[in-house]
């Protein structure tokens, strides 16, 4: 029996509704989705692994003002959270959390030397995931990385100081992705990448809930209205502003577009809306509640652009959560989309404003009972072929390959 620990910034519910509250910036709810997925199917494969996590608390001194956080060990679910202790300052946060990932992944894999254990790391977080993958390397127990994106997109390449910090930043990344006996890719074309020694790698393009097999997503034929939603980061590089743009054209007095997400658009986003009064902004709401509108929606939309150089590393989570609702999922033809949804979501074939209107035009004039039946087609495909209980399944019989 595999013997996991998950090392990530997960929290237990519990743990982030309080971050939530309490923070002036809230937690990247996609990433502590497609974790807690992952724990959780797990969890739900008992008979062939036991799982724990050690998890560094996402806050930073800038969005919270508690200073010392040190929390006990809790079981939820048939997972055992354990956090990593810090003082909440600066440089001396990564200083702790590095050391004492270290000593405590180190430990674990000493005492379970003679055991089939290994380590699972979300290689986005580079303090934990450094000191995992070298504590496993010392402790000669296997590791593995989920890469959930590529970071060295994520770092600036423009200008001296930046440069030196991207190149520092990549040479660290990549003697910490050398440690790692496997990997875990959302995409083939992230594999040339990342695995420059041709180590193990699966893909695991996402994963949806299990439990989503019991909501209803009701056909609303009374309501007059047509509710429109994109729910993600507010960018403009992500197509938001097309979208919006691309509604505005288009003439039906009872089509509603709902924004949910923070991003750099956020704070003029009265700007970009206009007069439009169809289009509603609501900002950061929790996932459970984001996920309650989806299935009260005629339509989801991802509008992200295809030509952007950090598509082709990324399938987006929200695309698994809008296709798992019942409510029909429209997107871009991303290149990290493997060829077997595309029967399952409608395609924006032409990403520029007047082709997106178009395309908007033409789903808006389809029967609600022809894209609900589209969307609950969707909903079993993911459920049964994707869920977390039958990805773990597959990740667990790729660690007896490791």
């Amino acid at each position: 029996m595999n013997k996991i620990l998950y090392v990530s910034s997960l929290c237990s519910e519990e743990l982030l509704d309080y971050i939530f509250k309490t923070a002036a910036q809230k937690p990247k709810q996609a990433v502590q989705k497609f974790h807690r997925l992952l724990v959780n199917g797990f969890a739900n494969n008992s008979a062939n692994c036991t799982i724990e996590t050690l998890s560094t608390i996402p806050i930073v001194s800038a969005i919270h003002k508690r200073r010392i956080w040190i929390l006990r060990s809790k079981k939820n679910n048939g997972v055992k959270y354990n956090y990593v202790p810090n003082i909440n300052i600066g440089p001396i946060k990564n200083i702790i959390v590095f050391v004492y990932t270290f000593l405590k992944v180190w430990f674990w894999c000493i005492f379970r030397i003679r055991q089939k254990s290994i380590v699972i790391c979300d290689v986005l977080n580079l303090s934990i995931s450094f000191a995992s993958s070298l504590a496993a390397k010392m402790a000669f127990t296997k590791s593995i990385t989920i890469v959930t994106d590529l970071p060295g997109l994520l770092v600036a390449n423009n200008g001296g100081g930046e440069k030196k910090a991207k190149t520092t930043y990549n040479r660290m990344f990549d003697y910490m992705l050398s440690n790692f006996s496997g990997f875990i890719l959302l995409t083939e074309q992230m594999n040339p990448e990342v695995n420059k020694r041709n180590k193990p790698y699966m893909i695991m393009e996402g994963l949806v809930d299990v439990q989503m097999e019991t909501s209803i997503n009701a056909l609303a034929t009374k309501d007059k209205n047509i509710i429109l939603i994109y729910a993600g980061g507010l960018y403009e590089r992500y197509g938001i502003k097309t979208l919006i743009d691309a509604f505005k054209l288009t003439k039906d007095n009872h089509a509603r577009l709902h924004l949910y997400g923070s991003g750099d658009m956020d704070q003029h986003m009265d700007n970009y809306i206009g007069d439009d009064r169809r289009i509603l902004f609501k900002g950061m709401v929790p996932n459970n509640e984001v996920v309650k509108d989806q299935l009260k929606a005629t339509l989801l939309i991802n509008p992200r652009p295809t030509h952007e150089e950090f598509t082709k590393y990324s399938f987006p989570s929200k695309n698994m959560e809008y296709m798992v609702s019942g409510t029909p999922t429209l997107t871009t033809n991303l290149p990290g989309m493997p060829e077997e949804y595309k029967k399952f979501v409608y395609l924006f074939n032409d990403e520029s404003v007047n082709g997106m209107h178009q395309t908007l035009k033409i789903l808006l004039g389809k029967p609600k009972e022809e894209l609900h039946q589209f969307g609950q087609n969707a909903k079993n495909f993911v459920l049964n072929k994707k869920n977390n209980v039958v990805q773990t399944k597959r990740i667990i019989k790729f660690l007896d390959t490791v």
